[in-house]
């Protein structure tokens, strides 16, 4: 097991959690040990079943909204609403079945914590890319960003535990859209 299991985290407001504990804990998240389990509370099939639930929701939405919204379609309306519901039935399971489950650094989301890294540094160029500031005090802002993300990212990493099974999707998710990110990161600083 990685050396940040079993050892109970100092203060978040504290020097050691910063300069020891949670560098330790990002390391052993982005090169796990071969012979350490990867987490899954879950078998390979609910996981399966869970995806493909999400996915028929998804479509269903994606279907139903333009049907009912261009068409003004009463099966527009239908397939909108049961891919809501389903949504909504999905997130409320995921939730009550990890209701009463402390969240820990062990299970740590790692590609959310990154994402809101890179939205605060985002968001430090946006603000100031808008108002036609030198690139220097764009980038500047960019990496004062960074501060937020950073504290907003390891509560989110945290927090997100709290969603069951379905922030293992919302993880995914935010790793993808990193590259998101970046990509309009790389534009505000060359325009």
């Amino acid at each position: 097991m990685s050396d940040t299991h079993h050892v109970p985290s100092p203060s978040l407001l504290s020097l050691e959690f910063h300069a020891k504990f949670f560098p330790r804990l990002l390391r052993s998240r982005l090169s796990p040990k071969k012979n350490e389990p990867q987490g899954t509370s879950f078998s390979h099939n609910m996981e399966l079943t869970a995806i493909v639930m999400v996915v028929v929701c998804l479509a269903l939405l994606a279907l139903g909204v333009p049907m009912a919204l261009v068409q003004k379609s009463l099966l527009g309306w239908l397939l909108a609403i049961a891919g809501l519901i389903g949504i909504a039935y999905i997130i409320f399971n995921s939730t009550a079945a990890q209701r009463g489950q402390k969240p820990t650094f062990e299970k740590f989301h790692i590609w959310i914590f990154f994402f809101f890294v890179f939205l605060g540094f985002s968001a430090g160029l946006f603000i100031t890319a808008v108002n036609h500031q030198p690139h220097l005090i764009v980038f500047t802002a960019g990496l004062l960003g960074i501060l937020p993300g950073y504290v907003a990212g390891i509560l989110a990493g945290l927090w997100a535990q709290s969603l069951g099974w379905v922030s293992g999707l919302l993880n995914g998710l935010a790793g993808l859209a990193i590259f998101g990110l970046v990509i309009v990161d790389m534009l505000m600083l060359v325009s």
